[in-house]
């Protein structure tokens, strides 16, 4: 069963409109496959915020044994993995690092388990007085990429190779991951959720959802002053930082020096998420300036902004460069 369908595209970028489409098609095959499965519920674009943290999960699969994350990724183009799981791809013959798509469904799936786990009495009942949990469900990954990719399967590890799929083919592999459901489950001796643990634990996420949309709309509305234009220079200046760690092997990470748009300010804001994505609320004026902008290495609109901790990182979905446009002090 479908317990929320994809939001609909409301940009003009081309590129975030292919993004889009990718994640289209595959509630589509999802959709095809489990609009009529009572013992599967899927929930596509689901919102969680949970300690401070965001994320948002493209398709997320309930059934009775756990839970599976599915991020997906528009790619057109090779992709290659190598033995350390780090993910490179092809753009128009030039080979770059990009962030792992498998490792972001991680993170998601991390902070939903903490969300359930510290909400758990709302949709799992006690047992001879002790209360269940989920912690003993299977957790489980898919990234479903572009049919058109071509994936460079024989230098892939194994473990990823597994979960890597295209996107015509996701709903038999989520068949395949999850087992057999029903009365062909009876036999299971894994922990299972009850259909009506899983009815209330999907009314618990989309009243999650839809609570925190809500909460966060007012917030994306820009204040009206008539304070000047903050010099764009500010909001973007790039400066590369001096090399840290090894984990940044697959390209360097820039940091970037973010200003109230209406009266420059640098020092007096805070990181903030609304309706469409992050933003920092400045205290001196009020005004609320956007994280968002186009990628400064390819000038692509197709950018996603994340949060780990009190950093905030634009990634480019086209040329894979990362900057780092907000630190949390």
């Amino acid at each position: 069963m479908i317990l929320k369908e994809k939001d609909a595209f409301t940009g003009s970028d081309r590129r975030g409109y292919y993004g889009h489409q990718q994640e289209q098609d595959v509630a589509f095959y999802l959709r095809r496959e489990f609009a009529n499965d009572e013992q599967i519920a899927i929930i596509n674009d689901l919102l969680v915020t949970h300690n401070g943290e965001n994320a948002q999960i493209d398709h997320l699969v309930i059934h009775p044994f756990g839970f599976l994350v599915i991020e997906s990724k528009s790619i057109h183009g090779e992709v290659s993995v190598n033995a350390q799981g780090e993910w490179s791809r092809s753009y128009r013959g030039d080979w770059s690092g990009m962030p792992s798509p498998i490792r972001q469904a991680e993170l998601q799936q991390a902070l939903l388990k903490s969300l359930l786990r510290d909400n758990v009495e709302r949709f799992i009942g006690k047992l001879l007085g002790i209360q269940g949990g989920v912690g003993g469900r299977t957790w489980e990954v898919l990234c479903a990429v572009s049919s058109s990719a071509i994936l460079n399967r024989e230098e892939m590890p194994k473990p990823i190779g597994k979960v890597v799929v295209k996107s015509e083919f996701i709903a038999e592999h989520v068949r395949k991951t999850i087992g057999p459901t029903g009365a062909r489950s009876l036999l299971s001796t894994k922990p299972k959720f009850s259909m009506g643990e899983m009815s209330a634990m999907g009314r618990f996420l989309l009243d999650h959802d839809a609570a925190k949309r809500e909460a966060s709309a007012a917030a994306d509305a820009p204040a009206l002053t008539g304070r000047p234009v903050a010099d764009p220079a500010c909001v973007r200046e790039a400066v590369k930082p001096e090399p840290t760690t090894s984990v940044q092997q697959a390209g360097d990470v820039s940091t970037s020096r973010l200003c109230c748009k209406s009266c420059n300010e640098s020092m007096a804001l805070e990181g903030r998420y609304g309706k469409f994505g992050y933003y920092v609320k400045c205290h001196a004026c009020g005004t609320n300036t956007s994280m968002k902008a186009a990628c400064q290495a390819c000038a692509s609109k197709n950018v996603r902004v994340s949060k780990s901790g009190a950093t905030y990182t634009a990634s480019c979905s086209d040329c894979s460069s990362e900057l780092v446009v907000f630190q949390a002090s």
